[in-house]
């Protein structure tokens, strides 16, 4: 578990992000952007993020291939998972990673996985100064033992109002929806929003395969249908940059559902 001063010498690094970016102010976080901070790798797995959650009163969904389990503290609950994912304190435990949410009338904060290890995404609800925030936040985290002594900090912002977002990183094959779910401020309401099938923090996507190649070794545990050309897959939506830059991979795109006339 951290120690308050490494919390606090994180904030500081966090506004040296914040003042080398593009970012309008370098003081509040604005109400009309939200905002994705690199962590890195974390010393900490999703067993103990769960232990944490559960005894602090969290709602947890813990999913375990296609069987899920709903938990409020430590106490299962009958009720399904779509019906908790908008909880204030949440946390989705799946496969090994785990996505942590908490809410409040100031801001909501998220901490999910990323290719580089995990995220922290800041979402404010009125404009708020960066250090409050940050402060609030990161002493929230050390209490359950989620920030490690060291962390890679990179501030990436959005604006909430931009109906296309950023487009995909140039030379990346992938659908704009997809990679629009990768950033989105909140995964489930994103997914919900455009239709995405999402089961816990796993997309169904379809990969385009390039003639006579096969996939990685490293995407056969998510694959679920195959047939000529086509590898239907259920992706941890941190992976989904790394499947569309893969070799064998023309275009990463969601599935095709047929209309009904």
């Amino acid at each position: 578990m951290l120690r308050s001063g490494i919390a606090v010498s994180l904030v500081f690094v966090l506004l040296g992000s914040l003042s080398a970016s593009a970012v309008e102010t370098t003081t509040h976080f604005l109400e009309t952007h939200y905002y994705l901070l690199s962590l890195g790798q974390l010393a900490v797995d999703a067993d103990s993020v769960r232990q944490a959650a559960q005894s602090s009163g969290f709602t947890v969904v813990a999913y375990e291939g296609d069987s899920t389990e709903v938990f409020r503290g430590g106490n299962p609950v009958s009720t399904t998972a779509e019906a908790v994912l908008s909880d204030d304190q949440l946390v989705v435990v799946d496969s090994g990673r785990f996505l942590l949410r908490q809410a409040d009338e100031r801001f909501v904060y998220s901490v999910r996985p990323s290719e580089g290890g995990y995220d922290l995404v800041i979402d404010p609800q009125q404009d708020l100064e960066i250090t409050d925030v940050l402060g609030s936040v990161l002493m929230s985290l050390q209490a359950m033992g989620i920030l490690g002594t060291e962390a890679s900090l990179e501030l990436r912002a959005y604006a909430k109002d931009d109906p296309k977002g950023p487009p995909p990183p140039v030379g990346i094959a992938i659908e704009s929806t997809l990679f629009s779910l990768l950033i989105a401020r909140d995964w489930f309401d994103y997914a919900a929003a455009k239709g995405l099938t999402v089961l816990g923090l796993r997309v169904e996507v379809v990969a385009e395969v390039v003639p006579g190649s096969g996939l990685e070794e490293l995407f056969a545990p998510y694959v679920i249908e195959q047939t000529d050309g086509l590898s239907k897959l259920l992706l941890p939506i941190d992976q989904l940059l790394a499947l569309a830059r893969s070799s064998a991979v023309a275009y990463v795109r969601s599935p095709y559902h047929p209309s009904v006339p």
